[in-house]
């Protein structure tokens, strides 16, 4: 595989670390009431930069719904790694390290992104031309 499969499959997998941070379900009350269940408040008054973080938003939401399920049938190690690589991709340094496998950290992500290439492919995250 060349850089720039990986540098695609960082960057999907980043937009789904972000989407995950920002991401908490509450359990205690529903998400909505039946008498209003069906508004949509009007993106009238919205400007341009609040309709861009509003479309922002939404397909980093759609990409983190797609990676997710694949993320989650990885072992705990690979997780872990996909994690640790993300936080530091988002400091911009190599501060965070794993605990368990400090010594394994960078070939047990490239063995994660090598896993979940293909479900990343089909479910169409990542572009299969870039695959060599």
């Amino acid at each position: 595989m060349d850089t720039q499969t990986y540098d695609e499959v960082d960057e999907a997998l980043y937009e789904w670390y972000r989407w995950s941070r920002g991401y908490q379900e509450v359990h205690e009350h529903a998400n909505s009431d039946a008498t209003c269940r069906d508004f949509r408040a009007s993106r009238q008054w919205m400007d341009y930069e609040d309709l861009s973080e509003l479309v922002d938003y939404q397909l980093r939401k759609h990409k983190g719904e797609l990676i997710d399920p694949i993320i989650s049938t990885l072992g705990l190690q690979h997780r872990m790694a996909v994690n640790i690589a993300m936080r530091n991709m988002e400091v911009g340094y190599s501060v965070w390290k794993s605990g368990r496998h400090p010594d394994t950290q960078e070939q047990d992500y490239r063995d994660a992104k090598h896993l979940m290439l293909p479900k990343l492919i089909i479910k169409g995250v990542v572009n299969p031309k870039t695959v060599v």
